[in-house]
């Protein structure tokens, strides 16, 4: 339980990776502010939590409203009266050739995957600061390493929120806090049954495996900083990954 008594603000907590990085957490003994839309999912996401002893608490909103941001951190501090590590998990894909994107495609993109972001660091932050310490982990893709046709912009968006995480990492180094960027690449995200003993094993990485990496991050001595760190199924590798395999 090397969390114990600490906090973790996740953003897009109610299903896939971001609820598998709130069990990893909560695995770890730490209490969760679940941040997702209001909702049943958001709902059941937090019940399931507390089922396997976690204390979870649902936190409300959408990323891309300021107001209901910064109501999610406050509850959340309100709550258990710290904050330890924000996870920056909120996201989507859609993709299509950059003459084809709509004007509401692009938003929805960057509102959700870069704006989300800077909101929630925005408010989470000064209570990092105040504490002098904190781990802050975004959640980035191959997209935002490497361009790939039809995801102009997704990659866009995941290309800024590298560049805001790493202007962060330096902006509250003096303040003892952490930044790291985790890259996963070809996820399960759908959750599809895969068989352990198929050759497809070794092309897919589970949200699990992602949520361990983020915990094994939150979880360094205070004295270590991890840095990007990129997750990709073994039979990928660093050749086929760069190359934009997806």
């Amino acid at each position: 339980m090397r969390l114990k008594d600490q906090v973790a603000l996740v953003t897009g907590a109610s299903r896939g990776l971001g609820l598998a990085i709130a069990r990893a957490l909560s695995g770890e003994g730490a209490a969760i502010g679940c941040v997702a839309r209001a909702g049943a999912e958001l709902d059941a996401a937090v019940a399931s939590l507390r089922a396997s002893g976690a204390q979870a608490l649902a936190a409300p909103a959408d990323v891309t409203r300021e107001a209901e941001v910064e109501s999610a951190v406050r509850a959340t501090v309100e709550q258990w009266g710290r904050l330890d590590i924000v996870v920056l998990n909120a996201g989507t894909w859609a993709g299509a050739p950059v003459h084809e994107t709509s004007e509401a495609q692009w938003d929805l993109l960057l509102d959700l995957n870069l704006k989300g972001a800077f909101l929630a660091l925005k408010h989470a932050l000064p209570w990092l600061i105040a504490q002098r310490r904190g781990t802050i982990v975004g959640i980035g893709s191959l997209g935002g390493l490497v361009g790939q046709p039809g995801s102009s912009a997704y990659a866009a968006s995941k290309w800024g929120l590298r560049g805001l995480l790493e202007s962060v990492a330096l902006e509250v180094k003096p303040h003892r806090l952490r930044v790291s960027i985790v890259y996963p690449h070809q996820m399960n995200s759908a959750g599809r049954a895969i068989d352990p003993d198929s050759a497809e094993r070794d092309r897919v990485v589970e949200p699990a495996d992602v949520a361990a990496m983020v915990a094994f991050i939150c979880t360094a001595p205070e004295h270590v900083a991890i840095g990007n760190v990129t997750v990709w199924p073994l039979a990928a590798g660093v050749a086929d990954s760069m190359q934009g395999d997806r």
